[in-house]
């Protein structure tokens, strides 16, 4: 019998890489189902062995019932180009609403790691992985992720070489001058040489593109004095890990990842892997800000790794330098949050001298200022409700209004071309709308406006499209929230008409459900007020959010195509 293929997410392709080259030692595969569990409750294997996130297979209920203890799984890239077996030693489900307790402490969905969790499917194939050709597996490596990753061994190499003690910092953002200054004072307190080892796996929505902030590190890494012996300071390798955004938990992981590749030391500064956003707090954190240090020191005797713990550095004006922010200096010291920082650099807005220095600022204006950011304004609601109609208008406006491409996305349109074959199940509605996503990408990433008209009943598929997006670019989601008995009154197609005949056995709204969103970021209801006067409120929404430029209410009028 043949062996089943499994395709591999993006977090999975990540995970796979880093089990194979050692960087997840000690494991040797995805986690069983009692692993995952001891994982859950006391941060270490059955072994005993210290393991704070869990790394799981997850499948589909259909793939994983048809496996076996013993069977072998072809894990394979997007292009279907496999690249390891997995050797099944267990099948189970996970249980989502504990871990996210567990490694999250908490099931609120507005935490990006707890909502990207839930996405996650459930069941879950636990067993070893085995390369099944390395010169392939190199290939494949060097073609999926971006230049300077090195594996452990790599790595391990050339710190032998050396002959220093090497201290590791990590980071999913940009780094600017209060890094620079952390950074250094942790390589002069050891005295040994710095692995600046950024993540380029997948982060979280809004975070830079990898790409991007790999370039404002380079660019940092010129600022670097030598070593005194005339050999370089620094080494800049990248490490394609997908962030869990797990906080606490996470930085223990990061600091073991680090002993893999053959670092001493490892920096844990203020709320690493911290999501942020937190409407509960003040701060907008979901973790105390040096939680993340207590758990390292109480976890110390089990590690060997050397932890070195920071404060948050920030500029003070008088001394000219970056300080350690304490009581003392609270008051003298200025910072900007990453927030203002890309605030600024999306408004073109030239950021002071002392955030960064020169070459790093620039890399940073280039993504952000050569154009406006690309942008996706996503109407979805029942069929009928007026999403269509609303975005025709709307490309008519923004053709108009502002300089950059833009793309009108229909879902009948789709339908007929890009997802030709595609039924109506669940699984095939969340496949639509993740093309759709695929397509705005693109255009989003090239400073282009996409305007998407279509039901996407399915909430996955409505997170999943903009995830793809928000790396690139901004996502808003319209709810066009027409009711039902007004949609069926309108029904230009007669669809409602010929599902209630039981002509159509998969109407959304009918038979087919459709998920309202929880969170849009405007909603509509079609029919309350004028057509018109809902276009303005679309227009309105998007100059509040910097997408358009504000016209006079007299100009304005000149330019909308009722």
């Amino acid at each position: 019998m043949d062996k089943m293929v499994w395709v591999l997410t993006l977090q999975q392709r990540c995970d796979l890489d880093l089990l194979l080259t050692g960087a997840f030692a000690p494991l040797t595969g995805f986690l069983t189902g009692g692993d995952y569990r001891s994982v859950l409750k006391s941060m270490t294997l059955q072994s005993g062995e210290l393991w704070p996130i869990p790394i799981v297979l997850g499948v589909t209920e259909a793939f994983a019932g048809a496996l076996h203890h013993g069977d072998g799984v072809i894990l394979a890239r997007e292009d279907r180009t496999p690249l390891a077996l997995l050797n099944v030693e267990d099948v189970f489900k996970a249980d989502l609403e504990r871990e996210a307790l567990a490694v999250y402490g908490t099931t609120d969905s507005r935490h990006e790691g707890v909502a990207a969790l839930f996405r996650r499917e459930a069941w879950c194939v636990g067993g070893s992985v085995e390369p099944l050709n390395l010169e392939r597996l190199d290939l494949a490596r060097r073609v999926d992720f971006l230049p300077l990753y090195r594996t452990p061994g790599e790595l391990k190499a050339r710190f032998n070489r050396l002959g220093q003690p090497v201290v590791a910092f990590h980071t999913r953002n940009a780094m600017h001058g209060g890094h620079y200054s952390l950074t250094e004072k942790a390589r002069e307190e050891i005295g040994g040489h710095l692995l600046l080892h950024p993540t380029t796996g997948p982060t979280k929505p809004g975070d830079l593109p990898p790409a991007v902030r790999l370039k404002a590190i380079w660019a940092l890494t010129q600022s670097y004095p030598a070593a005194s012996d005339g050999t370089p300071s620094v080494t800049l390798a990248t490490l394609p890990l997908a962030m869990r955004m797990a906080g606490p938990r996470e930085a223990v992981w990061h600091a073991l990842i680090r002993q893999n590749f053959g670092a001493n030391y490892f920096i844990v500064g203020r709320a690493p892997a911290d999501p942020g956003k937190n409407p509960n707090r003040p701060d907008g954190f979901w973790y105390p800000p040096f939680e993340a240090q207590e758990l390292i020191d109480r976890l110390k005797p089990e590690m060997q790794i050397t932890t070195l713990t920071f404060p948050e550095y920030a500029w003070d004006p008088g001394q000219s330098r970056y300080v350690a922010v304490s009581a003392e200096t609270k008051s003298k010291i200025m910072q900007l949050s990453g927030t203002r920082v890309r605030t600024m650099l999306q408004n073109g807005e030239p950021l002071p001298d002392w955030y960064a220095p020169k070459p790093v600022q620039e890399v940073l204006h280039h993504a952000y200022g050569k154009t406006k950011r690309g942008a996706v304004i996503f109407l979805t609601g029942l069929p009928a409700s007026g999403k269509s109609t609303l975005a025709s208008a709307l490309r008519n406006v923004l053709t108009l209004r502002d300089e950059r491409p833009v793309t009108l996305l229909d879902g009948d349109v789709i339908r007929r071309h890009l997802s030709r074959g595609l039924g109506f199940s669940r699984e095939d509605r969340i496949e639509n709308i993740v093309r759709v996503g695929f397509v705005s990408n693109l255009v989003v990433r090239h400073g282009g406006l996409v305007v998407a008209a279509m039901v996407a009943p399915v909430a996955e598929g409505r997170r999943r499209f903009r995830e793809t997006v928000e790396p690139w670019g901004d996502f808003f989601e319209i709810y066009v929230a027409t009711s039902l008995q007004e949609c069926e009154r309108r029904d230009p197609k007669g669809l409602y008409r010929q599902a209630r005949h039981g002509e159509i056995l998969d109407m959304t709204g009918i038979q087919s459900p459709y998920e309202v969103p929880e969170t849009p970021d405007l909603t509509i209801v079609s029919g309350e007020k004028t057509f018109q006067d809902d276009l303005q409120d679309v227009i309105n929404f998007l100059e509040e959010k910097g997408v358009l430029d504000a016209l006079d209410p007299d100009v304005l009028s000149t330019v909308v195509v009722e």
